[in-house]
């Protein structure tokens, strides 16, 4: 069995703003296993981005504050490192591709002179033996005439160029764990399945693990073993990503997958929407968060937070109709 890498536990963000105290994450909790990929889902503003950047401390501090929780990263608690310490476990040990690459990497510089400078500072190389790390890295992304790429401008490349760049940089370190938010936003679909495919690659060949964070089911299914569902900041399904597919215990992870178009039935299927809207999280609602917009609410959902409990081995759920 393999060893935990990574885990979160019972993990609280909120964010002080003028109009009152946004309670962005509520409890959340999973773990990574090495070399596997974990996948995060869910609507658009539900909380993936903020709990992977509070991995790396990147929570923005005012207004962010990290309330309370571990982040375990190798039995290493990363919420109790200093400034400094944590800059040891950025780049080398974990790395981000963070959304867009456009706007990741610096458009004044060329795609050599920030692959040199990352890999000089975090693995302390000369800028020739940087240089020969990075023309590596290039063609492991499977970028052809790497020593060109080098002397260009991140607007001089492709929308699937610039994100294998930024995937280049982020595994040049040779991370344990690298976080992907997005990776394949703004891409169209031939270049999203080639990105992809090149991340497990990758991991097969380096041995790292990947946590990915998309809204797309789509990707999650194509790359993930395991998946944790999130909804308004806590994650309310987690198993193999087969079995959330397939069995759809929570009543938010059915209604994602019912959205989703079916072809090839023989006839018209009208999709299913899951009624009402997502909740303003500066006055969530009380109890289970989803049960504002749940067909199986109950008195108890709406004065009580469900437990995440384990309702198959591997399968969690937090829903008041399995605890």
């Amino acid at each position: 069995m393999s060893e935990k890498l990574l885990e979160v536990k019972d993990l609280y963000i909120n964010f002080y703003t003028y109009e009152g105290v946004v309670k962005a994450i509520d409890g959340v909790s999973f773990h990574i296993n090495e070399k596997e990929t974990f996948g995060l889902v869910g609507e658009t503003g539900c909380g993936k981005s903020v709990t992977v950047r509070a991995i790396l401390r990147l929570i923005p501090t005012p207004p962010g504050k990290i309330e309370r929780g571990q982040i375990l990263y190798k039995g290493v608690d990363l919420l109790k490192l200093s400034d400094e310490e944590i800059l040891n476990y950025r780049g080398n040990e974990i790395s981000m591709v963070f959304q867009e690459p456009m706007n990741s990497l610096n458009p004044v510089f060329t795609v050599g002179d920030q692959l040199i400078e990352t890999i000089m500072v975090n693995q302390k190389k000369s800028k020739d033996e940087a240089y020969e790390i990075a023309i590596d890295m290039l063609e492991k992304v499977k970028l052809p005439d790497p020593d060109k790429i080098m002397g260009k401008y991140p607007h001089e490349l492709s929308g699937g160029q610039r994100q294998r760049v930024v995937i280049a940089i982020a595994l040049s370190c040779n991370p344990s764990l690298l976080i992907a938010d997005e990776p394949t936003t703004a891409l169209d679909v031939t270049v999203q399945a080639q990105i992809l495919d090149l991340m497990d690659d990758l991991k097969q060949k380096l041995g790292t693990s990947i946590l990915i964070i998309s809204h797309d089911l789509g990707v999650i299914a194509e790359t993930c073993q395991r998946v944790g569902v999130m909804y308004a900041g806590t994650i309310v399904e987690m198993a193999d990503v087969e079995n959330v597919f397939e069995k759809r215990f929570h009543p938010y992870t059915r209604g994602l997958l019912n959205a989703i178009p079916v072809f090839g039935e023989g006839k018209k299927k009208r999709l299913e929407e899951i009624p009402g809207s997502v909740p303003n999280l500066l006055h969530p609602p009380s109890g289970c968060r989803f049960h504002p917009r749940c067909p199986h609410a109950t008195a108890v959902c709406k004065e009580r937070k469900p437990e995440l409990v384990e309702v198959e081995p591997g399968h969690y759920v937090r829903c008041h109709l399995y605890g």
